[in-house]
């Protein structure tokens, strides 16, 4: 059973946000987030790609350009206005989808500033680049920040996604501003911190290896994250989805070389962990595996998706029980997400027991977003057995 994670970096769109706020509120918690970790050195040449075809060169991108209509853009509503507060109020007011701009958040769009713009739309990468060059152009003093704390797992077929967040921060005389449009609900705890352009950047380009990884273009996300890389070789996402990219490409030595220098840049990361013992496993080399077993499968232990596969298979052997009781493990991990009721839902049902199944289904349709809210009032009998046949279609003959 084998579980690889990719590592990405766009957010599920929501609710247009922005947030004033104090400095040391907003950026108290920048030395908590593992710094000294992040500065570790990293060999940043991996290894080669072995597929026939010309090697794929990627084009260099200015991420931060500004274009003359962004130009016109700060000269018509933000540069006749000298301060700063109101300068910063102003650009955020203007781009939302209900001012002039009408940016709409899409988390499928990872974009420059300049295309962000011209498209009026993008995930929080793509947002985030554009207000930083906007805001810069403007005279402001502009940042990324990493939000370190908002780990949402999603899963694909046998991979699992990870999803973390990045926003802007503008610094004024006497108080910071969050720039965010993905509505993420972001508590006082969380852990921050500002990262610097080449950091941004080699995130702009993780993210689009790992959107070709996930297509099962190789070469294309090979190339991406190679780039990456040379941008900003102490970004650990890049050398972790340079592992799946070797995995998926039977280069089982070369994978292992990745996710041992993303734990050379830290050494506790799970994902990277998690993937090298897989690796470990599936090469045959059990003694290797057994030095990190006991941290991976504390890892998945408390992995709400992990524990919602092992549902899943639990429930394609009709053993309802134990497939009934990791659902509900999965949910005690995190309580709002619909997927994990919908799993616990049919796993009740199958189990036979219909009610527990119907007020897990309804609490499934009081987290849904509203696209899904379509396919969750249909009988739960009629969402099982397509789920069910989807599933059946998917496996191998």
């Amino acid at each position: 059973m084998k579980i690889r994670v990719i590592m990405t970096w766009f957010r599920n769109s929501g609710t247009d946000r922005y947030r004033p706020g104090r400095s040391a509120l907003l950026l108290g918690g920048v030395i908590l987030l593992s710094a000294c970790a992040s500065l570790q050195p990293v060999n940043p040449e991996p290894p080669l790609l072995q597929y026939p075809g010309p090697e794929i060169q990627i084009p260099e991108v200015d991420v931060l350009a500004v274009t003359p209509a962004m130009d016109v853009f700060l000269e018509r509503y933000i540069l006749p206005y000298t301060n700063s507060r109101t300068q910063t109020h102003l650009l955020y007011q203007t781009v939302l989808k209900t001012g002039v701009l009408g940016f709409k958040y899409d988390e499928s769009r990872t974009l420059t500033a300049a295309e962000a713009f011209a498209t009026r739309s993008g995930n929080c990468i793509g947002f985030a680049n554009m207000m930083i060059a906007l805001a810069r152009r403007a005279g402001l003093k502009a940042s990324y920040q990493e939000i370190a704390e908002l780990r949402q797992w999603e899963m694909n077929d046998e991979t699992m996604l990870l999803v973390k967040h990045v926003n802007v921060v503008v610094e004024g005389r006497r108080e910071n501003y969050v720039l965010d449009v993905s509505g993420i609900n972001i508590g006082p705890a969380a852990l921050r911190r500002i990262v610097s352009d080449d950091y941004a950047k080699a995130l702009y380009l993780n993210n689009l290896g790992a959107m070709a990884l996930i297509e099962n273009d190789l070469p294309t996300a090979y190339a991406y994250l190679k780039y990456a890389i040379s941008v900003e070789p102490r970004v650990i996402d890049s050398w972790v989805n340079l592992g799946v990219v070797f995995a998926h490409n039977d280069q089982l030595d070369e994978a292992i070389d990745a996710y041992q220098r993303a734990l050379q840049i830290e050494p506790s990361n799970l994902s990277a962990m998690n993937n090298l013992y897989e690796i470990y496993l599936e090469k045959g080399d059990a003694r290797a595996a057994q030095d990190i077993q006991t941290r991976v499968e504390k890892h998945r232990r408390n992995n709400p998706y992990y524990l919602m596969y092992l549902s899943q298979e639990a429930l394609a052997l009709g053993q309802y029980e134990e497939s009934i009781s990791l659902a509900q493990r999965a949910i005690e991990q995190k309580e709002d997400d619909h997927l994990l009721y919908f799993a616990l839902a049919m796993a009740q049902y199958q189990g036979g027991k219909k009610m527990a199944a119907e007020n897990s289904m309804n609490r499934a349709r009081e987290l849904a977003p509203p696209d899904r809210l379509a396919t969750y009032t249909r009988p739960l009998d009629e969402l099982i057995a397509e789920e069910m046949e989807a599933r059946a279609a998917m496996q191998p003959d």
